[in-house]
């Protein structure tokens, strides 16, 4: 504990008895004696200890005093420099704090500005937003309306192009005419060809065989009162059992079947032909007859059985066609190479109802089935040339190596079959 603060209490407790005894109302002071002249009562011994005791604290006390004011003087000349820091920096603590408020202050009320431009443009933004919104519905009202009047216009015009496209196809249509259906076709020398009709053109084969049965067979299920037209624009003609399933199919037919030749009919076409029921034609079309061809190939064994096959295949069907002309085969073929050095007979459509080839020859045959326009056939790519029924006989149109257009004909599925086919030009090939 510091001197300086026990000090006071230790003369408290001494002059306390002091005090006690001089508690008495004081006189007026004397003038100062001595201590030595003093006169009083006597001080006792512990008083007197008590009072040297208090002196010694007294000058204690005072070189405390002193000290710490030396301490003090000394501390506070130590602390000068650290108090002037402290001052400085507090100053310039207080300076930075005032820049601090200060660019604080200016910060708010850039801040403040910034949030008043912010609003500011932001309403400006709204309000340009507010604009292009109400012209887009704008636009998009114009838009509608454009649509709405453009699907109008393209409404109208589909119906005006649908109404232009029905009047095409009406006037494409024959609508005042029905197909003639007459037990006896021929009516005052015109032939009247209904709808009950089969296009024959094109090679004779399996494939064509099928398509005319089919439709003789489907026309008789349809009605056996009327004809049925093979029509024959122009055919050379082609395999023999081919041609024998057609001739068979005629025979068998509840409803007559009537060939009716309008160009060019040849070998087992002109079989067919002559073999029918009953035959038309034009008095220039032609009719030509002339012997079984086949290509041979094989041994001399296969090319002998190849030969009988062939020959009795010529004369199962020549010799009818022989017979309706009233004279024998061997005299039909005699005349074949008497009339062409190359045995291919042909005849026009008047000489041809006189050897008894076609029955009938007239000027004007009427198709009243043909009740629209058939649209023309694309231009074939040089130099391909298309056959007649291509689809229909399954003849392929092809190019040899060197250039030259042929017809490749479907192979015979009778190994016993030959090829009755008129073909000076070497067209049709087969497979």
């Amino acid at each position: 504990m510091n001197m300086h603060r026990i000090l006071p209490a230790l003369l408290a407790l001494a002059v306390a008895p002091l005090v006690a005894q001089q508690a008495a109302p004081a006189a007026p002071a004397a003038p100062a004696v001595p201590a030595a002249q003093r006169t009083g009562p006597e001080l006792t011994p512990e008083q007197k200890e008590l009072m040297k005791e208090v002196e010694r604290m007294r000058g204690e006390k005072a070189r405390i005093d002193a000290q710490v004011a030396l301490a003090e003087a000394r501390r506070a000349e130590e602390l000068a420099p650290l108090a002037a820091e402290t001052a400085k920096l507090s100053a310039e603590r207080a300076l930075r704090l005032a820049k601090a408020a200060a660019e604080a202050a200016a910060l708010e009320d850039e801040k403040a500005r910034l949030e008043r431009q912010t609003s500011l443009e932001a309403a400006r933004s709204s309000a340009r937003l507010a604009d292009r919104m109400n012209r887009i519905r704008e636009l998009e009202a114009e838009a509608k309306q454009l649509q709405l009047e453009a699907g109008n216009t393209v409404a109208r015009l589909t119906n005006e192009l649908n109404r232009f496209q029905k009047e095409e196809e009406s006037r494409k249509v024959a609508t005042r005419a029905k197909p003639r259906y007459v037990k006896d076709p021929l009516i005052d020398g015109v032939l009247y060809i209904s709808d009950r009709r089969i296009p024959f053109n094109g090679a004779v084969t399996d494939q064509l065989a099928d398509y005319v049965v089919q439709r003789i067979n489907f026309y008789n299920n349809q009605s056996t009162e009327f004809p049925i037209f093979i029509v024959v624009d122009s055919s050379p003609g082609g395999s023999v059992s081919a041609g024998y399933q057609i001739q068979k199919a005629m025979a068998a037919s509840k409803a007559p079947v009537y060939v009716v030749v309008k160009g060019f009919a040849a070998s087992m076409t002109a079989v067919i032909t002559t073999l029918a029921e009953r035959s038309f034609c034009y008095p220039n079309s032609i009719i030509l007859h002339h012997q079984v061809s086949n290509n041979l190939r094989g041994n001399m064994t296969v090319l002998k059985e190849q030969i009988r096959f062939t020959t009795e295949w010529f004369d199962r069907l020549g010799t009818p066609v022989a017979k309706k002309m009233g004279i024998s085969l061997e005299e039909f073929v005699k005349q074949m190479y008497a009339n062409d050095s190359t045995g291919d007979w042909q005849a026009f459509g008047e000489k041809a109802r006189e050897l008894k080839w076609v029955d009938t020859t007239v000027e004007r045959i009427e198709e009243t089935a043909i009740l629209d326009i058939i649209p023309p056939p694309a231009a074939p790519t040089p130099p391909v040339i298309r056959p007649p029924q291509t689809e229909i006989s399954g003849v392929t149109a092809k190019v040899d190596d060197k250039g030259r257009p042929y017809y490749e004909l479907p192979p015979l599925s009778n190994p016993f079959d030959a090829w009755w086919i008129y073909d000076p030009h070497g067209l049709y090939r087969a497979r």
